[in-house]
């Protein structure tokens, strides 16, 4: 004992914050490793499990599809969609295994039965079937998205207790030399502290907090290089999560909803309508003649029109609404809590607005101006299910190209009049 404290005696300040120092460097680089490394292989988790999520709830939705277009006389054997759609569920099931999901799979679906379970009474048994494996997904995808954030969780705490140390030492061999360093070391760790109570919420303001005391308090070198390190750190999470969120949801060319996200949410808006007796529009856009206005000027220009466009649609949009790029030069509207009347309202003045829009090639060249066709259907007044409501504002967008394009048309209408000739 007598020796060891010898030992430390011999040693100088400047040697203990060498060793000290380098200590803490290597400890801190192979924890920020080994945290990239699992962070790594748990963002891919994630993302391979809300991909399997989104993938199943679209397939229910082509299950939906099947059993409403299919002919009760027509045997599955004959059915060529039946053939797609068991095609498409055998890699779904490859799918969840990949992503480390246990499907739950019938005594059929075990042996290869596949054709028996879209027949008959069949078909119940296999919807019920999908609908367990989609919740799994979706509480396996939460359970993976937790993990991320206590995997994060467990490096802050790491990288606190390295600079808790480093304090702890510095303050034992310096005193009152390193007042610069120890009193914002302590003001970071109330930021740590707060920040892991409240991950993922936290991290931006805390890095705006870090960024304030480090612009109004002087700082020593060091201090100030292991703030900008986490400041650094918390805009690499914030920005990763962001982009985890929006490459699900948005049109790449566009930057509207996706169609994926836009079916997802009209699903949940007309089942919500259906339960609070609750209204939902749906208008249906297509630029008119867009085929001759891309031969016309080119593709690049066509896109800038997509952009341009896509700019002005959102511009009309609530906050609630859920502007998407349905494929192509066609987009869809989804107006939830909305009757026909103010969706009406709404798209007409959209209409308005891109006709009389300026369309620019280049920086001097002017390309004559784009109009659009609307169709616009309600639930519940003019379909029962979600599937009905896009056909229907289908309709309603074909009537308005006959009526010579740069038009608005409801469906309501067109069934009132289809009804009277019938």
């Amino acid at each position: 004992m007598r020796s060891t404290l010898q030992t430390i005696k011999k040693i100088s300040p400047l040697q203990a914050i060498i060793f000290t120092g380098t200590i803490s460097i290597l400890s801190i680089i192979a924890g920020t490793v080994g945290f990239f490394v699992t962070q790594h292989h748990v963002v891919e988790q994630v993302e391979k499990k809300q991909a399997c999520y989104l993938d199943l709830v679209d397939f229910r939705g082509k299950l939906i599809e099947f059993d409403l277009s299919k002919d009760p006389k027509q045997s599955i054997k004959a059915n060529p969609h039946s053939e797609i759609l068991l095609s498409t569920y055998k890699k779904l099931l490859d799918q969840m295994h990949d992503a480390e999901l246990q499907p739950v799979v019938s005594r059929d679906t075990a042996k290869g039965n596949w054709r028996v379970l879209l027949a008959g009474e069949n078909l119940d048994f296999f919807r019920l079937e999908l609908e367990k494996n989609i919740e799994q997904a979706k509480i396996q995808s939460k359970a993976a998205t937790v993990r991320l954030a206590v995997v994060n969780e467990f490096f802050l705490y790491f990288i606190l207790a390295v600079l808790l140390t480093l304090s702890i030492t510095a303050g034992w061999l310096l005193h009152n030399n390193y007042r610069q360093t120890l009193i914002p070391l302590s003001q970071l760790v109330g930021q740590l502290k707060l920040l892991n109570r409240n991950i993922p919420e936290s991290i931006h303001d805390t890095a705006e907090e870090m960024k304030k005391e480090l612009t109004d308090t002087e700082h020593s070198s060091d201090i100030t290089q292991i703030t900008k390190s986490i400041m650094n750190f918390c805009g690499d999470i914030e920005a990763k999560n962001k982009k985890l969120d929006e490459i699900y949801i948005r049109d790449e060319k566009t930057n509207l909803y996706n169609y994926r996200h836009f079916k997802e949410h009209l699903i949940i808006e007309v089942e919500r309508a259906k339960r609070m007796s609750d209204k939902v529009a749906l208008a249906m856009i297509d630029i008119d003649h867009f085929k001759q206005y891309n031969d016309a000027n080119g593709h690049i220009a066509g896109d800038r029109a997509l952009k341009i466009l896509a700019d002005i649609i959102r511009g009309q949009c609530r906050a609630y609404d859920v502007p998407s790029r349905f494929g192509g030069d066609e987009f869809a509207l989804l107006f939830p809590k909305t009757g026909i009347a103010t969706a009406h309202d709404i798209v007409e003045r959209l209409r308005h607005l891109i006709s009389t829009a300026p369309f620019l090639h280049g920086e001097h060249q002017s390309i004559e101006p784009l109009t659009v066709s609307i169709g616009l259907a309600g639930f519940p007044g003019d379909a029962t299910d979600w599937y009905n409501l896009i056909n229907n504002a289908d309709r309603a967008l074909y009537t308005a190209k006959s009526l010579g394009r740069n038009n608005v048309a409801n469906f309501s209408p067109i069934a009132t009049q289809n009804s009277h000739q019938g």
